[in-house]
């Protein structure tokens, strides 16, 4: 698009450690919390570029991947002697993408002990990722949502719209 000489911007890589921010956002105990966490996630980060991994705990034994748009993998990870939880799957994708990736890594969870893994894969290999508080990512996709409900809230009808407009017009005729 803009030449040869002009190089693809550096895109950030979300890792997001689904169950965790599920329990922030107080759904993790509700029926089908997986798909209302994957809708939030899409609607916060419509119109970003950046590519998201979701990742959720295991379920059964073969797990599953599933592409919900370009930029959002949702990986639920396999309940198996390898994986106990969504963390193994986290740390192992983020190996592949320390030997394969350019893209900058954040992850986003409030689990001490995954810290502490990336922080011992940080410190083995020099290579910097980003953490970003569950808390604070579940806050901002709850303000964003009430922000949208607001703006629907303060929306009037076109029936509505239709009566005002017929007063403005009486009282500048």
């Amino acid at each position: 698009m803009w030449g040869s000489g002009w190089q693809r911007l550096n895109i950030m890589k979300y890792i997001i450690d689904a169950n965790n921010l599920a329990g922030k956002l107080k759904t993790l105990g509700e029926k089908n919390f997986d798909k209302k966490l994957i809708e939030m996630i899409s609607n916060y980060s419509e119109g970003k570029s950046n590519s998201i991994i979701i990742v959720f705990d295991p379920k059964d034994e073969w797990g599953d991947k599933n592409i919900v748009s370009e930029t959002i993998t949702v990986i639920y990870t396999p309940r198996d002697a390898y994986y106990e939880s969504a963390d193994d799957k986290i740390v192992e994708i983020i190996n592949r993408h320390l030997t394969i990736g350019k893209e900058e890594l954040t992850v986003i969870t409030d689990d001490v002990g995954l810290k502490k893994r990336v922080e011992k894969l940080m410190e083995e290999t020099g290579v910097n990722i980003n953490f970003i508080s569950a808390t604070d990512y579940a806050g901002k996709i709850l303000r964003k949502k009430t922000a949208e409900n607001e703006g629907i809230k303060n929306k009037i009808s076109k029936e509505d719209e239709a009566d005002i407009n017929k007063e403005l017009l009486k009282i500048w005729q």
